[in-house]
């Protein structure tokens, strides 16, 4: 039987009782273990392929249709991707998986992209602001036809 105040009571043939210190203990350690499991992306952090190629119909993103634009592209397999329009006819698509810990999507902002997992900022095209991600966002090849008014992403599978 349990004794929160004396030593511990034989209940049958059991005189184990864990005791506040050591459950204490236990909890403490197990939060940090699930700190550093967040921390590593193995929690949350992006593993998957990349997705493969796809083509982007510039008509459906508001956002692209003037240079500086930025918006999620990616058709909801693989690596979240983002386009962004670089120039009158150039683009930047680039993966939204932050390089620190493979947390994804990261956000897109005005500035460009923040990962709100452990605070990297990234330029617009894919750069490395500050962070502790070690580089910038991994970026992908792109065609551009002016005349079908589409970005080819050439995203490995």
């Amino acid at each position: 039987m349990f004794s929160p105040d004396g030593p511990p009571r034989a209940c049958g043939t059991c005189t184990h009782r864990i005791d506040r210190r050591a459950f204490l203990s236990a909890t403490a350690l197990a939060a940090v273990l699930a700190v550093f499991d967040s921390c590593t992306g193995s929690a949350g952090g992006f593993t998957g392929p990349s997705g493969g190629p796809f083509t982007v119909t510039l008509a459906n993103f508001s956002s692209l249709a003037s240079v500086g634009g930025v918006a999620r592209v990616d058709p909801g397999t693989g690596a979240p991707t983002a386009l962004y329009r670089s120039g009158a006819s150039a683009f930047v698509a680039l993966s939204m998986v932050c390089p620190h810990a493979g947390f994804a999507p990261i956000d897109i902002t005005s500035a460009g992209f923040h990962c709100p997992a452990h605070g990297s900022s990234f330029s617009k095209s894919g750069a490395l602001v500050n962070g502790p991600a070690p580089t910038g966002l991994t970026s992908y090849t792109t065609t551009y036809d002016a005349t079908a008014g589409t970005v080819a992403i050439n995203r490995p599978s």
